[in-house]
This record gives C-alpha cells, sequence and structure tokens, in this order.
C-alpha cells in the first residue's frame, strides 16, 4: 500500500483504488482502502493534504528503510521514478479525468442553489440577518462565500463560536475553502484558547463568544471605512444579557447562523432581531432532501414500559408538574399552547422578583426531576439489546444521552457484544476527544455515545444509524440530533433514527416533542412504532440498510 502511494503521489483514495483495480487488487472497497490509509497514517508511514472539496490527497512520508510497513516493497528514488513513469501514463490513458495540470482559481465557493439564494436574500437586506437551515445542509459554506466577498474587498471579517471545538473547526474550513480553494491573501488570527488576536492585528478572525465578550473583535484602531463582517455560528445561543455584549455594534455586515432559531426565553426579541434583523432565509428537511444536501431518512419509535418503582415516581413529578401548570396558566395568564411560549414564560418568571415566581421555580423542578426518571427508566437500556443487530448491519452509529453516566450505560451492551465503541463527553481532554473521533472515522470504532456534547456543531464521521435514548422535548435538539447522520450517502441508502421512549408519558411521539413529529412526518421515508411487544427481528428488520 505505501509502495502504490510513494508512486502515485497526491491522489485520492477514489484514484488509488483505480490504480490498485489495475494492479489486481479488484476486492477492495473505498471504504476498507480509506481505513488503511488512515491507519497507516497514524503509523507515521502516510499523510495527506486537502484537495478540492472535501478531497484528501495522500502522500508517503516513509518509502524505505527498518520503519517500513510489511507490505511495502524497498524502493529508491530511481525505481520510484521509472514505476511512476510507466503507471502515470497506463493510469491517465485509462482514466483523462485525473488533472495533474495546476487547477485554475475558482471565482467563488461552489454552493448549492439554496445557499447561492440565501446569500442573495442576506444582501436583499442590507447584509444583515439569520440563515436557519436544518442540521447538514451546510451553512457554513453561506458564511465564508460572505466572508470572502468582504476579503477580497480588503475588508475585515469575524467568526464568533460557542465553543473551542467549533473554533478550530471553522478555522481548518476556512483555511480549506479561502486560502486553499481561493488563494485569498489574508492573515488569520484567533481570540480564545490562549490567543489574543482582534481584527486590527489581522484579517480574518475566529473568537469564542466567552472571550469575545472581554474583548474588542473590531477596535477602533481599525478604520471606519473598512468593510467589516460578523458571522455569529449557533446564534439561538447569544440572546443573553452576558453573551449578547459579543454582538458588537460596529460590524457594517452581520449574519447569524442556526438550525433552529428559537429560544426558551425572550432573549431572541430583546437581543438577536435588534442585531441581526431576524430570519432572511429559512430551509426545511423538504427542502435540503430536493436538493440531496442530506440524506432521505426513516424513524423508528421504540416504546418501553416503567417499571412499578419508576412508574410511581414518575407519577409523584408528573402530578406536581400538572398541578402547577394549571396554576400558572389560570392565574398568572401564561400560554397555555404552544409549549414552548408556556416554558419561555416560566422561565422568565421563574428570574424576576414577580408573584408566581416561586411558583413558577417548582414547576421546573418538577419538569426537571419528571424528565430525569424518563432518561434513566432501566426498560431503556434492556431495550437497546434488540438493537444490536442494527448496530452492526449499520457503518457508524451514534447514540445519544442525557449525562456522561447514561451514555456510558447505554455504550455498555454493544461494547460487551463485540462492537467497538467509545464514549464522548465534553470533561475530556481535548486530544483524547479528538483520538477517539479520528478513531470513529477510520472505523476503530463502529460506535460512538455521547450527551450533549455532540448536539451541536462539533464535525464527527458520517454515521447512518442515530439511537436517541433520552428523548428531548426540544424541537432544536431532536433536530440537530438527527442532523449527525443526515449527510448523503454514497451509494443513497437510507439514514435510520431510533428514539426510545415511555409510553404513555409526557416523552410519547403523539404528545411531545413541540411539534417535532409533524415536522418529519411529512418528509421522512417512513415512521413506524414499535410498541413493546415487537421483537428483535422486527426492528433489525425495519432498520437495515
Amino acid at each position: 500500500m505505501v509502495d502504490t502511494v510513494a508512486r502515485h503521489p497526491g491522489c485520492t483514495c477514489r484514484e488509488l483504488l483505480m490504480v490498485l483495480g489495475i494492479e489486481g487488487w479488484n476486492s477492495l472497497s473505498k471504504g476498507r482502502l480509506n481505513s488503511r490509509l488512515y491507519r497507516l497514517r497514524t503509523e507515521g508511514y502516510l499523510d495527506w493534504e486537502p484537495g478540492i472539496g472535501y478531497e484528501r490527497r495522500w502522500y508517503c512520508d516513509v518509502l524505505h528503510g527498518d520503519q517500513a510497513p510489511e507490505d511495502a516493497s524497498p524502493a529508491t528514488s530511481e525505481t520510484i521514478a521509472e514505476e511512476l513513469t510507466f503507471d502515470l501514463e497506463r493510469f491517465l490513458k485509462g482514466f483523462r479525468h485525473v488533472v495533474v495540470e495546476e487547477p485554475a482559481v475558482p471565482e467563488g465557493i461552489e454552493l448549492y442553489d439554496w445557499q447561492r439564494e440565501a446569500l442573495e436574500a442576506w444582501e436583499d437586506h442590507d447584509h444583515a440577518g439569520v440563515v436557519e437551515a436544518v442540521t447538514g445542509a451546510g451553512k457554513t459554506r453561506v458564511a465564508l462565500a460572505a466572508a470572502a466577498d468582504v476579503l477580497r474587498e480588503g475588508g475585515k471579517v469575524a467568526i464568533l463560536v460557542p465553543t473551542i471545538d467549533l473554533l478550530h473547526q471553522w478555522k481548518r474550513e476556512a483555511e480549506r475553502l479561502l486560502i486553499q480553494t481561493l488563494r485569498l491573501n489574508v492573515s488569520i488570527g484567533i481570540l480564545g484558547d490562549g490567543h489574543t488576536a482582534n481584527l486590527a492585528r489581522c484579517d480574518l478572525l475566529f473568537s469564542t463568544v466567552q472571550s469575545a465578550c472581554h474583548n474588542y473583535l473590531l477596535p477602533d484602531s481599525v478604520p471606519e471605512h473598512v468593510e467589516s463582517l460578523l458571522v455569529a455560528d449557533e446564534v439561538h445561543r447569544y440572546g443573553s444579557e452576558s453573551w449578547a455584549r459579543a454582538l458588537e455594534p460596529p460590524f457594517g455586515r452581520r449574519l447569524g447562523l442556526t438550525a433552529t432559531y428559537e429560544r426558551s426565553d425572550y432573549g431572541r426579541e430583546e437581543y438577536l432581531d435588534p442585531y441581526f434583523g431576524g430570519v432572511i432565509f429559512y430551509v426545511d428537511y423538504e427542502r435540503a432532501l430536493d436538493e440531496v444536501i442530506i440524506a432521505p431518512f426513516k424513524i423508528a419509535f421504540v416504546g418501553v414500559s416503567f417499571a412499578a418503582d419508576e412508574q410511581e415516581e414518575y407519577d409523584e413529578y408528573d402530578a406536581k408538574a400538572y398541578k402547577y401548570r394549571r396554576t400558572l396558566i389560570k392565574d398568572y395568564g401564561l400560554p397555555e399552547e404552544p409549549f414552548g411560549e408556556f416554558m419561555r414564560e416560566v422561565t422568565r418568571l421563574s428570574k424576576t422578583g414577580e408573584e408566581g415566581a416561586r411558583l413558577a421555580g417548582f414547576y421546573l423542578n418538577a419538569f426537571t426531576r419528571r424528565r430525569k426518571v424518563l432518561a434513566a427508566t432501566r426498560s431503556k437500556y434492556d431495550r437497546l439489546e434488540d438493537l444490536i443487530g442494527a448496530v452492526r448491519q449499520a457503518d457508524k452509529t451514534i447514540i445519544f444521552a442525557q449525562t456522561k453516566e447514561a451514555a456510558e450505560r447505554a455504550a455498555a451492551p454493544f461494547v460487551e457484544s463485540g462492537i467497538s465503541g467509545a464514549v464522548l463527553e465534553s470533561g475530556m481532554q481535548r486530544l483524547e476527544r479528538k483520538r477517539v473521533l479520528a478513531g470513529f472515522e477510520t472505523d476503530d470504532y463502529e460506535l460512538v455515545a455521547a450527551p450533549k456534547l455532540l448536539d451541536e456543531g462539533i464535525d464527527v464521521a458520517a454515521a447512518d444509524l442515530a439511537i436517541i435514548v433520552a428523548a428531548s422535548a426540544s424541537r432544536r435538539q431532536m433536530i440537530q440530533r438527527m442532523g449527525r447522520v443526515l449527510r448523503p450517502k454514497e451509494d443513497g441508502h437510507l439514514a435510520r433514527i431510533v428514539v426510545l421512549y415511555v409510553e404513555d408519558t409526557s416523552e410519547d411521539p403523539e404528545v411531545a416533542h413541540e411539534g417535532f413529529l409533524d415536522l418529519v412526518t411529512g418528509v421522512a421515508r417512513n415512521v413506524e412504532y414499535f410498541f413493546t411487544d415487537a421483537s428483535p427481528k422486527q426492528l433489525c428488520s425495519y432498520l437495515s440498510p
């Protein structure tokens, strides 16, 4: 393998597969080759550089010697040159799409139709507004296309993110698209994670919102005539008094990105809308599916039942929540529907000194305790064993839980059955987290389980099966979790989403999820309910790729 890469440096995985096919490796799949390439990279024999789009072009770091793996035959610079000349002639004769000459610099970032329309809508709204698009649709490219226009004019761009992981993820993507693809000559800085740059010292700045709240992104030393753009990723997160301080008034252009522009308080109306001007473009599942920017999908709602002690505990908190809710609606005028609006009012009231604040706090406490009972019910984890066959059939699987302990508990039956898996959680060291994510990409792990860490933003390898152990009442969280497995599949097969729920409770999809079921029912390829008497065979049959 190393010898082949040495003789054909700069080839993508697909191109190497063609070369190996010529050399007689006809049974090798792209997935197995990709896994082998990454394994050799971790062992220090190969490395890759970004190509066009999401391509990775492979190069050999070790050509010969004691450090070469068993499948690398000894080679000299002369023999490599001879073999390279011969093989490339044969390769190019059969596959003329392989371009050796330097590619022309594209005029702009390649965009889907919806991305171009979103940019036009943003421009029509005086370069201000929020783009709301389902997770996986490609909001990052919209922002980087807007950034490219400003940077070409000699302007300044700041990209605001809520986490350090996202900060570095955005920086890598910007370097790939703006510098390597568009060849823009711009300087890049970071504010956060130990760095203290601002736009007086660079052209393109990446900052965490925490750091931006205490430092100027666009100092007064930047001349007023210089065009400036602020991009706010996961913009719904910034609708609080403290984080809204990062939304600096001097920026002439403003672009917010989100999968769901909603909050449980009035931060959107108080802070976000006045700054960005509200949503100016929206992409739902139907549009995303029509443009083949997400994979078609089907959903399995899998029901379980409480044990007697769990039912008793649930009933206690459910009765309290019901009583407090009725009183808040009847005596304090809180809206009964939609539920999200009611929760916004409860949260607001609980933080005031107004009459009813104490009762609002009682309701939120009962609501939280009821949700914990639902998340921890033993029958959900027993039911996971029925999904072992489905996980074995899947390409990769992501399990969503509410806590680190729940994630570990959810992964256990799969790992014990011989499926390679790992748990991701926010308390891990960043290098350890990167190791797990890299292992998931290279197929060292077939499954990862995580609490809320993967709900927003973090780039994770494409999976085709999601198992949601703790079904959220938040439509936003359900949309974000689904988005983790909705990247289009090379062979066009369906993504599958499993939602575990306790029957006849507030978690039941017939009454929960803030309209989430209505959102997906019309666009999912199929939605099926599996009650407690459904067999593992029935589940695996439905969830087959």
